[in-house]
């Protein structure tokens, strides 16, 4: 049938549980292990870089068309926006490198896109049921941690120490395990 998802087209899975568990996996060894200097950097910059990959790949899988969300418009814009957020964050210590210092404001921007896009995502994710089982609803946990770690950016909640990066990063990392292993 033309259109239906089958083992050859839920590339999402792959790539985009795949790059969420690089992404998550890499921000917790920094988060973690609190690597500093150029290495933490360049670990941090290549995690957010591929979990920018991951929320374009579950918003439009390998062949544009379906991803986590299926069809849904709705849901393409918000793992397009958690994408963008994240791309947003690699580019300022991308950009610190070349001597080029980014408004502060624009970490904010792109933490409200992640969280938004995150809830949005997941929501749709969940309606669409195109994972199933875990992966239908494991979203959830990510999008409200993100939520939770804009509240933190806009001083609305106090939450001391590495907890929330360590929480967020090790949820989107089982996310894309669940997303990786779902079977349709």
């Amino acid at each position: 049938m033309a259109g239906r998802v089958n083992e050859r087209t839920a590339n999402w899975r792959l790539f985009g549980g795949g790059g969420l568990i690089l992404g998550g996996v890499l921000w917790l060894i920094v988060a973690l292990a609190g690597v500093g200097g150029a290495l933490g950097t360049w670990m941090t910059i290549i995690a957010y870089l591929a979990l920018a990959v991951a929320g374009f790949m579950l918003a439009f899988g390998q062949t544009g068309s379906n991803g986590v969300v299926g069809g849904s418009v709705l849901g393409k814009l918000g793992f397009v926006a958690f994408g963008v957020g994240f791309l947003l964050l690699a580019l300022a210590p991308l950009l610190g490198f070349a001597g080029v210092t980014l408004p502060s404001v624009l970490a904010t921007v792109a933490i409200v896109l992640i969280a938004l896009g995150a809830i949005v995502g997941a929501i749709v994710a969940y309606q669409k049921g195109v994972a199933r089982g875990i992966a239908r609803w494991i979203f959830f946990v990510p999008a409200v941690l993100a939520v939770v770690w804009l509240f933190v950016t806009l001083g609305w909640v106090a939450i001391g120490g590495n907890i929330l990066v360590i929480l967020l990063s090790l949820a989107l990392a089982v996310a894309g395990v669940a997303y990786l292993l779902n079977r349709k």
